[in-house]
């Protein structure tokens, strides 16, 4: 080798030092906190839809009718009807729905709710509301809320 030809050669250059080496992060570190900030917001989002939904109310309403009308299961039948009523108006409209009574509006809640219920306890379903208060079985209530609870959660 000749030394002209090594005397044309330039240094190695080193880059310059960087003084810390983690930043600016990556985009996945970038997408990352911003999945974690962003997280809980969602949740709240998510939980404030579920507490404004029909379904939540409805069935919040039945709690607080269960604890109400505890030594009154007579009025828990009405007031569970009329919930029951206006549910159905929420969903089905209020010409469809506001007209049954009687035979029609326990046809209908079966065949929209999928009940499968005696026929005395979907009575009660009807005529609650405009019946005198009678004796029930606590059985019967407990019978009546599942009922009704499985028909407000198909149907909201």
């Amino acid at each position: 080798m000749e030394p002209d030809m090594l005397a044309g050669l330039r240094d190695v250059h080193l880059p310059e030092a960087v003084d810390s080496y983690w930043w600016p992060p990556a985009i996945g570190w970038w997408i990352l906190l911003a999945v974690v900030l962003l997280l809980p917001l969602v949740i709240k989002i998510i939980h404030w839809q579920r507490i404004r939904s029909a379904k939540y109310y409805a069935l919040r309403e039945m709690d607080k009718y269960v604890l109400e009308y505890a030594d009154n299961p007579a009025r828990f039948a009405q007031e569970i009807s009329v919930l029951l009523r206006r549910i159905a108006i929420l969903k089905y409209g209020k010409d469809e729905v506001a007209s049954l009574s009687g035979n029609d509006w326990v046809a209908f809640l079966v065949k929209t709710g999928d009940l499968k219920i005696k026929k005395s306890l979907a009575m009660l379903f009807a005529f609650a509301p405009y019946s005198r208060p009678q004796k029930l079985a606590p059985q019967s209530v407990a019978d009546l809320k599942d009922a009704a609870t499985q028909w407000i959660r198909k149907n909201t």
